[in-house]
């Protein structure tokens, strides 16, 4: 499997963000061909500080190729286009093989 990560920083209205997250970008980025798992949560610290980042978002793609023509697509170039709308905080991307999977 190939891994895009996401990490949202901290947006300036949180529960905007949840908002327009789950309503809006979340079935514009579920149109990117390709797509086989999604998961996503808020980010948390085991000792209560707060984290580096606000949100965590991995799409699993079978291979980089498709990854690349996900987001090359326009529905791939949407889902990008609309981190303006609601990543007040940034957004940083993240691509990785899953070289080591242990159960």
């Amino acid at each position: 499997m190939y891994r895009v990560t996401i990490t949202y920083g901290h947006p300036t209205d949180p529960a905007e963000f949840d908002e327009y997250y789950t309503t809006t970008h979340l079935p514009l980025a579920g149109k990117i061909p390709g797509v086989q798992r999604f998961a996503g949560g808020k980010c948390e610290s085991l000792d209560g500080t707060e984290p580096a980042a606000y949100f965590l978002a991995q799409i699993y793609f079978a291979s980089k190729d498709d990854a690349i023509a996900g987001f090359a697509s326009p529905e791939g170039r949407n889902a990008a286009a609309d981190l303006v709308n609601f990543a007040s905080g940034g957004a940083s991307f993240y691509f990785s093989d899953e070289d080591i999977v242990v159960p």
